[in-house]
């Protein structure tokens, strides 16, 4: 049998292998944790940047949207339309004559009047259930589509949840779904119309009414085809809060600022069916408002293609609250080239 003295050394080296093997096996186990928790922490930070750049993304379109309409705070919101895209093919007028009664008690125009030729009217006949416009008209109707933020940025562009067309009368329910405020930029589309569904001069003829809803607003406007504003001008009418009254507007060609305009207040609110007509030419734009001239702009004419948009949106100086609802209603509409 060893001695106790040579059977120390023995039992240390074992003692100390038997140690070092522990520490090793400790290592392996915990080091695939550490890699893991390194990976982890590389994918969130990826997911982050990438959701980081869409919200840029996202950001950068809303200022592309609204950049062009930026005003001075001493005049009326901005109202920028995106370009809307390609027109429907040509199709004749229909035959001269009344289309009949309407809801509105007015009957469509129907063919050419003096002056002016016939090239889009639309009585509204074909129903359209909430979320199929415009994709059931498509040959006749666009709209901006579901997403987009409005001019004053409190209202959402959602004709899916606010576009319909039923009993001859095309219905916007302007509502707020889980503090969205719904709005909607239904635009007929021009036959023989430019790229950008514009014209260069025009009448332009709309029937329509609304509630007093208050938060909300319309403006119906002409916008350049080429995007630059103030420069190329605008036309706007009706326009005006839906809670106010009816105005109509010419900013100049050639203007600088948003404050280089004509402007034509009128008494009359929207819960009234009325008929608004914008008459552009070369040498003046004139607005009637159910027969009767309202003014008349005679210098500062826009001279450049611009395409028609039934914007409703939002104010920009009063916020709609969520409880808020109500309808803004379209008989007809017409649209005329010059003769």
């Amino acid at each position: 049998m060893p001695s106790q003295s040579l059977l120390r050394p023995f039992w240390a080296l074992i003692t100390a292998t038997v140690a070092i093997c522990l520490l090793l096996v400790g290592f392996a186990a915990a080091a695939p944790g550490r890699d893991a928790s390194s990976t982890t922490a590389a994918k969130r930070k990826h997911k982050s940047a990438k959701h980081k750049h869409k919200g840029a993304k996202n950001k950068h379109r809303r200022a592309k949207h609204k950049s062009a309409k930026q005003k001075p705070p001493t005049t009326r919101p901005a109202t920028p339309p995106p370009t809307p895209p390609a027109t429907a093919p040509a199709t004749p007028p229909a035959t001269t004559g009344s289309s009949g009664a309407d809801p509105s008690g007015e009957a469509m125009p129907v063919g050419d009047i003096p002056g002016w030729h016939q090239v889009f009217a639309d009585n509204l006949a074909t129903d359209v259930p909430l979320g199929s416009f415009p994709s059931a008209v498509s040959s006749k109707w666009g709209d901006y589509p579901d997403g987009w933020h409005d001019t004053s940025g409190h209202g959402t562009y959602m004709p899916s949840k606010v576009v319909s067309v039923q009993n001859g009368v095309m219905n916007l329910y302007l509502h707020t779904e889980n503090g969205v405020h719904m709005v909607a930029v239904p635009y007929p589309r021009i036959p023989g119309a430019s790229s950008h569904n514009g014209q260069l001069y025009g009448r332009y003829a709309v029937r329509f009414r609304a509630d007093p809803i208050e938060g909300y607003k319309t403006a119906w406007l002409l916008w350049p085809d080429s995007e630059s504003w103030p420069g190329d001008g605008e036309i706007d009418f009706p326009e005006g809060d839906l809670s106010g009254k009816i105005s109509a507007f010419m900013h100049r060609q050639g203007g600088t600022s948003g404050s280089d305009q004509d402007a034509y207040d009128t008494t009359a609110g929207y819960s009234s069916w009325h008929t608004a007509v914008i008459e552009w030419g070369p040498s003046a734009t004139k607005f009637i408002l159910d027969g009767a001239t309202i003014g008349t702009s005679t210098s500062g004419i826009p001279n450049t293609p611009m395409h028609w948009v039934l914007q409703t949106e939002t104010r920009s100086s009063v916020v709609p609250s969520d409880s808020t609802a109500g309808n803004v209603q379209i008989d007809w509409v017409a649209v005329y080239r010059p003769a």
